[in-house]
């Protein structure tokens, strides 16, 4: 593992944090190869998307994309390339009444497409698509080989599991018990979908990018552009919508989309403006599931693993953070750069002197950023789904800002 070893890394994921791992990695010049599970038709095409909150992880996706592509991030990424306002915070309403309670403050928050940026990012990037990840072995402790479900393999001397909140190369890692998702008894709708003319004109007449509402019945309610072919045509424009409450009704208990509809509309009597707009003009047609909130805690010592320092966890598979504070991102840009630092200073001279070194501090860094911000929203999960605690929610103090242990506990 000294450092005069080759570096030949293997990335499991083609997600944000994947693919800018491997833009980061080869502006290094270490050799990256990204496998992905799904076939090339099927990644491209998913039925479901949604748009991100892009903030202070911006630095990270600027520091790591080539130089050619470095101007022209957000005319790729952005939802509404056209916009070109400055934002500076969310607006927050209370769904009963249509008054705005507060301004949630961001470090220039953009509305990115998980699609957009995924293509974006995999510019210029080896990506092998249709390469489900069967087994991961250590051989001899000088390389790890990744075995795919066709019978193919990879060998390399590092492998980075961005593989999501459901990871598989986490099971590998730490076993199956460990590598359980647990799931907050929150449930949500989220579809994106278009609307009649004027509705949208009216929406984005609100707020260009986005909006929040939560209601005294303890529900959330986020609305936000989600994409923009033509801006003369607003019947064409693309809106996400996401509904959140806590408890009943839970999956089970929305066996269909007739279910899911109906659900969603009946709660539509309780809104103010422009909510109640939004749930009247939702097509008959549209088709969402029941999700849950997905938590996942990197709170454990897994160097005892066989297989470490040659596999480590990066993204959402190292840290599932609950969506409710927008972090999730950003915190996994974070990821993606970090490690990229520390294999940058193995390759060195004098900074990382083995692989361990530079996998044990990446780390110790991500696992320490990670459950400070899980731990923050979590509670932000939990607040505002409570409208007696909303004014607890760490989003009062902190916004979307980054959270620091010396701002002082919530």
């Amino acid at each position: 593992m000294a450092s005069t070893t080759p570096l030949n890394v293997i990335v499991i994921g083609a997600g944000s944090t994947g693919l800018l791992l491997a833009q980061g990695l080869k502006q290094n010049g270490i050799p990256c190869t990204v496998y992905e599970r799904e076939d090339h038709t099927t990644y491209q095409n998913r039925a479901r998307e949604w748009g991100m909150t892009l903030h202070w992880g911006a630095e990270f996706l600027s520091k790591f994309v080539p130089p050619e592509l470095a101007d022209h991030i957000d005319a790729n990424i952005c939802c509404d390339p056209f916009f070109k306002g400055k934002v500076t915070s969310l607006p927050i309403y209370n769904g009963a009444t249509g008054e705005k309670l507060f301004e949630m403050e961001g470090m220039d928050p953009r509305r990115v497409s998980r699609k957009k940026l995924r293509t974006f990012l995999s510019q210029g990037i080896d990506v092998q698509y249709g390469k489900k990840l069967a087994s991961v072995t250590v051989d001899a402790g000088e390389s790890v080989t990744a075995v795919f479900d066709d019978g193919t393999s990879a060998s390399g001397s590092l492998l980075v599991g961005c593989d999501g909140a459901h990871s598989t190369v986490r099971r590998f890692l730490v076993g199956d018990e460990l590598a359980k998702e647990e799931y907050m008894d929150i449930q949500m709708f989220n579809v994106s979908c278009r609307f009649p003319r004027e509705t949208a004109e009216y929406l984005r007449s609100i707020h260009p990018i986005f909006k929040h509402s939560y209601h005294p019945d303890n529900f959330s309610w986020w609305n936000s552009i989600q994409d923009v072919s033509d801006p003369d045509r607003p019947e064409t424009w693309l809106f996400q919508n996401l509904l959140s409450w806590p408890g009943a009704p839970r999956p089970e208990d929305l066996p269909d989309q007739a279910s899911r509809l109906r659900f969603w509309r009946d709660r539509v009597a309780r809104y103010a403006e422009p909510w109640a707009t939004i749930g009247q003009h939702l097509p008959d047609d549209l088709v969402f599931p029941t999700d849950r909130t997905v938590v996942w805690k990197p709170d454990m010592d897994w160097t005892q693993s066989p297989l470490w320092p040659r596999v480590t966890l990066a993204g959402d598979a190292a840290h599932a953070i609950p969506p409710f504070r927008g972090q999730g991102l950003n915190n996994a840009l974070q990821d993606a750069a970090k490690l990229v630092d520390e294999l940058g200073a193995l390759l060195a001279a004098g900074t990382r002197h083995s692989l361990r070194e530079a996998v044990a501090a990446y780390e110790a860094e991500m696992k320490e950023r990670a459950l400070l911000e899980m731990k923050v929203s979590i509670l932000q999960a939990e607040t505002v789904h409570d409208w007696d605690r909303l004014m607890e929610a760490p989003m009062i103090k902190h916004g979307m800002n980054k959270y620091k242990e010396d701002q002082g506990a919530e």
